[in-house]
């Protein structure tokens, strides 16, 4: 392993919220000159149906490299064609992590095609650093991100908490970094569109209060499953009388179920129905929204920053660590709208929003990990692991 000069950095994404999230970062790495940053795209990035995000992954970044990986994303629901598509993943990121040769791939989270990647960059001799590793979720996400966790060579938890499951799972001391959140910089930095503008642009008036709804599938559910759930979401909220944005599911399997449930509702004018919302309007339209409702991590790890109230439905996020912002609930409509109800007008709870924004650091993440990356020595020692 050489440690160039200028060091190739390749970020990986597939999905729009790690994508937003590694913005601050990739914005360090592309203006450093002892730095050459490669992005490749996957998955939801690449598909119609989920918004064609690599078109605002372009914007943001029109001078860098970026390689889009077409997936499949969107051609149908099923366990069977999520797993082709992670198929067809591996085969093409396999030939463009061999052209690309990168000095470094960093992949997040816990999503099928970041494990992919990693397992690819793994079998090319190219060091993998993994961000968000040791969390705890409900979802097949978990068992995928404790699997990238074995293949990465470097890891970058958010908190003491989730560096310690790391170790029991048997990664070296000296492998593990306590970074915060990437999720969090963007918050500090006041890095998101301003509430009047982004009110205005969605249609929103100066006054109203509105919500924002987000329910991915659970993976430990059926379609048919998914569809109930988010059509529960939605006729509870609906009984609300305000407004609300809709975006459209992640493409995790059962995602056609939570995507029929809100085709049934695009007629009904209280619902505003969006495929994707761009990363920086969408933490614009958090910073002014009355509660967040569905199933996304955004309810445990942006919103606590801006105190915002989140109706966590279902189980995708069982076990998983949370502030005081987050009030769970089971999935029928008179619990959720009762939970809502509750988020909502509760002075207590209200009260302790205040104290939210702590658990992920204070917004220096990126600062964080590019002093590792610049540091870090890519040599046979990284490389080599082994089980402690």
């Amino acid at each position: 392993m050489k440690n160039n000069k200028i060091r190739k950095i390749c970020v990986f994404s597939g999905k729009r919220g790690g994508f937003g999230a590694y913005i601050p970062l990739m914005r360090l790495i592309e203006k450093d000159p002892v730095f050459q940053l490669q992005i490749i795209l996957g998955d939801m990035h690449g598909s119609n149906t989920f918004g064609d995000t690599a078109k605002e992954a372009k914007r943001f970044f029109p001078k860098s490299k970026i390689v889009i990986i077409k997936m499949g994303a969107g051609r149908g629901d099923s366990p069977v064609i999520r797993t082709e598509n992670l198929g067809t993943c591996l085969h093409k990121a396999a030939g463009f992590l061999s052209k690309l040769n990168p000095d470094i791939l960093m992949v997040h989270g816990d999503r099928g095609e970041h494990l992919v990647m990693a397992l690819v960059a793994l079998n090319l001799g190219i060091p993998v650093f993994h961000t968000q590793g040791g969390e705890v979720s409900g979802n097949i996400d978990d068992v995928q991100r404790h699997a990238i966790t074995k293949l990465a060579h470097l890891h970058f938890p958010e908190t003491e908490t989730a560096k310690k499951r790391i170790e029991v799972l048997g990664e070296e001391s000296w492998r593990i970094c306590v970074a915060g959140s990437l999720y969090v910089d963007r918050i500090v930095r006041r890095m998101f569109t301003n509430p009047v503008e982004v009110r205005k642009k969605y249609g929103l008036k100066p006054e109203e209060k509105y919500f924002i709804i987000i329910y991915h599938p659970d993976t430990y559910l059926s379609q048919k499953e998914n569809y109930r759930v988010m059509k529960n979401v939605l006729t509870a909220v609906e009984s609300f009388g305000l407004r609300s944005i809709v975006i459209y599911p992640c493409s995790d399997p059962g995602y056609q179920g939570v995507i029929d449930a809100i085709d049934e509702v695009k007629e009904n004018s209280d619902f505003l129905i969006y495929k994707n919302i761009e990363n920086l309007d969408f933490l614009g339209l958090l910073t002014d929204a009355e509660a967040l409702i569905g199933n996304s991590s955004t309810a445990l790890v942006e919103a606590p920053y801006l105190k915002l109230p989140a109706v966590n439905v279902g189980n995708r996020q069982l076990g998983r660590d949370r502030e005081e912002n987050v009030a769970d609930v089971e999935t029928s409509v008179i619990k959720i709208k009762n939970r809502l109800l509750y988020v909502t007008s509760d002075k207590l709870f209200r009260e302790q929003l205040k104290k939210c924004g702590y658990r992920l650091g204070n917004g220096r993440a990126s600062e964080q990990i590019l002093k590792v990356i610049r540091g870090v020595s890519l040599d046979e020692k990284l490389l080599r692991k082994k089980l402690i």
